[in-house]
């Protein structure tokens, strides 16, 4: 990708498409269970509502109304791959945009995702994991959300949609925030990544003038490479954050037609 000043698609899309989501999202209130239990939920438990991280290093961070909390997850492949691709339950963020959510149970360890089913009778599949405390990662978790985020964009492209990587929770700041999407430019489909604070010394991102810019974006034309090149430039930006990569969540738009 080739870079670009930190106004060089302010003209493509509206700022608040592209920052941090702020304000609150739509809380949902506790769901009781009591009929057609899904396997390993309890008749009687009561759910809330909870966005999470992306799973990496086998760990995932929660959060609802009553806080955060790290856990470890039984299938974390079997999770990873339902998130980040548009297939469970969301809820809205200001400026039109989404974040995916899940129901927690979390006295008893349990997550139930609603998987979202296009065709089916009931658009909607139930799919529960079992939650532990948070266990030292036996792999990479900045590689995990690297093949993650590529993933995301990959499916966030063939959906129209973006995606903006910020901190976690219910109220996220403006910033730090990393932006991806693609863009049409006088015809032409263009892939754009664009991070503030700017990011220093990554060896990723190129260097620009430490003149008090906000932000900083990198562009190239849309392709298979390039969209899978946003995985490494937005971990190398939340690198710089000085945050682990389960303490950021996801947040999707609609690319403006």
């Amino acid at each position: 990708m080739s870079g670009v000043g930190n106004n060089g698609f302010a003209g493509l899309a509206p700022r608040e498409g592209m920052g941090g989501a702020g304000g609150n999202a739509t809380r949902c209130d506790t769901v009781p269970m009591t009929n057609d239990v899904p396997a390993g939920l309890e008749a009687g438990a009561s759910l809330v509502t909870a966005m999470l991280s992306p799973v990496s290093g086998g760990l995932v961070r929660t959060w609802t109304e009553d806080g955060t909390r790290l856990w470890s997850v039984d299938d974390p492949d079997g999770l990873s791959e339902l998130l980040g691709r548009g297939l469970i339950a969301r809820t809205s963020v200001p400026d039109d945009r989404f974040r995916e959510t899940v129901l927690l149970d979390a006295a008893a360890g349990t997550m139930l995702v609603l998987e979202r089913i296009p065709g089916s009778a009931e658009n909607t599949r139930d799919r529960a994991f079992r939650l532990g405390d948070p266990v030292r990662p036996e792999r990479n978790p900045w590689t995990d959300l690297d093949d993650f985020l590529a993933a995301a964009a990959a499916s966030a492209v063939e959906r129209d949609e973006y995606w903006v990587v910020e901190l976690g929770g219910w109220a996220a700041p403006h910033e730090p925030y990393c932006f991806f999407g693609v863009v049409d430019d006088e015809g032409e489909r263009v892939a754009v990544i664009e991070t503030a604070p700017v990011p220093r010394d990554t060896g990723v991102w190129p260097e620009v003038p430490d003149d008090g810019r906000p932000g900083t974006s990198v562009s190239s034309p849309a392709s298979e490479d390039t969209i899978e090149a946003a995985g490494i430039f937005a971990v190398t930006a939340v690198e710089s954050w000085g945050v682990a990569p389960w303490d950021v969540a996801l947040t999707f738009g609609h690319r403006a037609p």
